[in-house]
C-alpha cells in the first residue's frame, strides 16, 4: 500500500491529524475500510485523502 504521508495514528480511538497532532471526529473501527476517504481536521482545516485497511489508516496525499 502507498502510504507517501505515512500512518495516521489513533488516540482514545479516534484518528489524529498528522498536521497539527490534535484528534479528529472520525472514529478509528477494527472493521473500517475505505479507498480515497477525505479526512477532515477541524483544528487546522486540513484534508488529507487516506486510505483505512481493518482500522489501519494511511495518509495517501494533503488536500488542501
Amino acid at each position: 500500500m502507498d502510504a507517501r504521508y505515512g500512518k495516521l495514528s489513533v488516540r482514545n480511538g479516534r484518528y489524529v491529524c498528522p498536521n497539527c497532532k490534535q484528534t479528529t471526529n472520525q472514529k478509528a473501527d477494527p472493521e473500517t475500510e475505505a479507498r480515497g476517504l477525505i479526512l477532515w481536521c477541524r483544528s487546522c482545516k486540513a484534508e488529507f485523502s487516506v486510505n483505512i485497511d481493518r482500522g489501519q489508516c494511511f495518509v495517501v496525499s494533503r488536500c488542501r
